[in-house]
């Protein structure tokens, strides 16, 4: 490994360590949130200038986690069964989520599905409760997630070493025989 991604490991691990520290102080305690935003930010390759599209896909899968509720209790409410108005709700709600993201909404800044999907399931893991916390949170893991990236740019741009160009040439004009179609 080189001293970029020494560099970058730890520009991360203090960045976290930081917003955890002052996570403290809010009183929450669903910060570990923060870092599935940073594992789907950081697995899909994200950089910088994605942060809009997935802060707009971070606050569509909040809403679509509170609609799913609310067609789940729909369905309650008029006495579907508990374990068929999942299966129904996530059914339809699932698709009618995927379908406009991947189509309507397929070239705006609402695209970022894995963020959507993130978003959706986290709001069921606060039984649609804790909103207002829970939106926080998942905003602060992507200021983080972006904080990381600046870092990111800056370190490699500074610290890595450049690859040395292959200036071999063989008795084929420059062309190895490994490089040729």
């Amino acid at each position: 490994m080189n001293k970029a991604t020494w560099l970058y490991s730890l520009w991360v691990s203090v960045m976290c360590a930081i917003f955890f520290f002052l996570y403290g102080y809010t009183g929450l305690s669903i910060g570990w949130m923060s870092f599935v935003v940073l594992a789907v930010y950081f697995g899909m390759g994200s950089k910088l200038k994605d942060v809009p599209a997935c802060f707009c896909s971070i606050a569509a899968g909040l809403i679509w986690g509170q609609l799913n509720f609310l067609f789940i209790r729909f369905e309650s409410s008029i006495g579907i069964p508990s374990a068929a108005t999942m299966f129904i709700g996530i059914t339809v709600m699932t698709t009618i989520t995927m379908g406009l993201h991947l189509t309507v909404l397929g070239k705006t800044l609402f695209n970022r599905l894995p963020f959507i999907f993130a978003a959706v399931a986290l709001t069921f893991s606060q039984n649609g409760g804790n909103e207002l916390g829970l939106a926080c949170t998942l905003m602060g893991g992507l200021l983080l997630a972006g904080v990381c990236s600046l870092g990111e740019s800056f370190i490699f741009a500074h610290y890595s070493k450049p690859k040395p160009e292959d200036t071999s040439e063989d008795s084929e004009g420059g062309k190895e025989a490994a490089n040729i179609p």
